[in-house]
C-alpha cells in the first residue's frame, strides 16, 4: 500500500508540474519580426530588455521572440494567418496593412489603450494604420524626404542661399539654374513604377482619393491641387536630365552628389558620398503655396496585434512597450514614428532637417485595399503627361476613370 500511495503522490506531483508548465506555456506572447532587427546586435539587446521588463511587469506571462531574415520573413508573415497560427504581436509593413485589416486579422487597439495614446505619434504616419475609423496597428518606424539643394549652383545662378519654399519658387529656382549654369535644375526619376515625387503632392494639402465612413472610395484628382501639381511637373520638365524617364532615386541621389543637379527631393542619400562634401544645403519640401500645410512622403512599419490572440490585453501592452520612447529607437535602424524617437535618430547636424520634416510625413492617399493599384495609376498618368505629352485636362480625366475602374 505504501508503494502505491507513494506512486500516487509522485503521479500527482508530476501532474501538477505538467499542468503548471502547460499553464505557463499557455501564457506566452509570441512576437514575429525580421532577424535583421529582432535577432541582430545592437537591436537584440534592446529586444531582450523589453522582453525582461514586460515579463517583470506581467507575472505569469513570458515573451517568445521569433524571427526570420527579411527575405523569408516577408512572404512568411503574409501567410501565417492562413495557417491558423499567427504570432500575437508582429511587425506589419505598411503596404500590406490594408489586406491584413480588411480580413479581420488585426485587433482594434482603441479598445485596449488609454485615451490619447496615439497623440504621441506623427499623425500622418499613424493614419497609415487606421481602418474603418480605428487604429489597427501602432506606428513603429517611418522615414521622410527633404529638399536638397546645391549651394554652389545657387550662387552661380545668382540665387539666395536657401531652399525654395513654394512650388512657384521651386520652378523659378530650377529654371534659373538650368539657364545660367547649364546644370540640371530639378532631379526627376520615373525609373520606379510608383507615384513620382509624392512628397511634392503631399505638400499640397490634398489626397488623390477620398474615403467616407462607409468605406466608399471616390477619386479626388479633379482638384486645383492635383492640377497644379501636374502643371508644375510640365513646367519643370525643361530642367530635367534627359534620361529622367529611366532613372531611379539612387541615380538621382548620386548625380546630385556629383554636382549635376541644383535641386532634388530625397532621403538621407546614404548610398552616396554627399557628407564628405560641403556644397549641399537642405530645406523642407516646398508647399504648393504658403496657405497649405507642410507635407512630405513617409513610409515605414507598424506593430500590430493579431485578433486571434488569447491574451489581447497583454499583447497590446507588449506592443506599446516596443513602440515606447524607452525602446523604439534602440529596436530599429529606421527612424521611430514619434518626435522623441526621431530627434534621437536625427540628432546629428546633417540630419536636422529630417527631424523637422518628419512630423509632416504622410502618404498621398488613405490606406485602402486598392492602394498599390491607385499608386500605379498615378504613375501611369504622370508618365503620360511627361513622356506622352497629354494635357492636364486629359490626365485628370484618365486618372479619375482609372480610379473608378479600380474601386468599382
Amino acid at each position: 500500500m505504501r508503494k502505491i500511495a507513494g506512486f500516487l503522490v509522485l503521479l500527482l506531483l508530476v501532474s501538477c508540474f505538467a499542468f503548471a508548465r502547460s499553464n505557463q506555456d499557455g501564457n506566452v506572447i509570441t512576437y514575429y519580426g525580421f532577424s535583421e532587427w529582432t535577432a541582430s546586435e545592437p537591436f537584440a539587446r534592446a529586444y531582450a530588455a523589453a522582453k525582461a521588463q514586460f515579463e517583470a511587469e506581467n507575472p505569469g506571462y513570458r515573451v517568445e521572440l521569433q524571427s526570420d531574415n527579411w527575405g523569408d520573413w516577408e512572404p512568411k508573415y503574409k501567410t501565417m494567418f492562413a495557417s491558423g497560427n499567427p504570432a500575437d504581436v508582429f511587425i506589419v509593413n505598411n503596404p500590406d496593412f490594408p489586406t491584413f485589416a480588411n480580413s479581420g486579422n488585426l485587433l482594434d487597439l482603441d479598445r485596449y489603450v488609454q485615451r490619447g495614446f496615439f497623440n504621441g505619434y506623427f499623425p500622418g504616419v499613424q493614419a497609415m494604420y487606421q481602418w474603418q475609423g480605428s487604429n489597427r496597428a501602432i506606428a513603429f518606424t517611418t522615414d521622410t524626404r527633404v529638399l536638397w539643394y546645391n549651394k554652389e549652383l545657387f550662387a552661380q545662378a545668382g540665387l539666395p542661399d536657401r531652399a525654395p519654399e513654394t512650388w512657384a519658387e521651386l520652378l523659378s529656382f530650377a529654371m534659373q539654374i538650368r539657364e545660367r549654369t547649364g546644370r540640371y535644375g530639378f532631379g526627376m526619376d520615373l525609373g520606379l513604377t510608383e507615384f513620382p515625387v509624392q512628397s511634392l503632392y503631399c505638400a499640397s494639402g490634398s489626397a488623390i482619393i477620398k474615403v467616407d465612413n462607409s468605406g466608399r472610395i471616390t477619386p479626388n484628382a479633379d482638384t486645383p491641387e492635383f492640377r497644379a501639381f501636374l502643371q508644375l511637373l510640365i513646367d519643370l520638365k525643361p530642367t530635367f536630365q534627359p534620361d529622367f524617364a529611366t532613372m531611379n532615386h539612387h541615380d538621382v541621389a548620386n548625380m546630385f552628389a556629383q554636382g549635376q543637379y541644383g535641386i532634388i527631393i530625397g532621403n538621407v542619400l546614404s548610398e552616396t558620398d554627399i557628407y564628405t562634401k560641403n556644397f549641399w544645403g537642405q530645406g523642407l519640401v516646398p508647399r504648393m503655396n504658403t496657405s497649405v500645410p507642410n507635407g512630405s512622403f513617409g513610409g515605414g512599419f507598424g506593430i500590430a496585434v493579431s485578433s486571434r490572440t488569447k491574451h489581447p490585453e497583454q499583447a497590446v501592452r507588449f506592443a506599446q512597450l516596443l513602440t515606447s520612447a524607452r525602446y523604439n529607437g534602440d529596436l530599429v535602424s529606421d527612424s521611430p514614428a514619434t518626435a522623441a524617437g526621431a530627434a534621437a535618430t536625427y540628432g546629428a547636424p546633417q540630419y536636422r532637417m529630417f527631424a523637422e520634416q518628419i512630423q509632416y510625413a504622410r502618404q498621398p492617399q488613405p490606406k485602402t485595399l486598392y492602394y498599390s493599384e491607385i499608386d500605379r495609376a498615378c504613375y501611369d498618368t504622370i508618365v503620360e503627361v511627361l513622356v506622352g505629352g497629354i494635357s492636364v485636362n486629359e490626365a485628370v480625366t484618365r486618372l479619375t476613370n482609372r480610379i473608378n475602374q479600380i474601386v468599382r
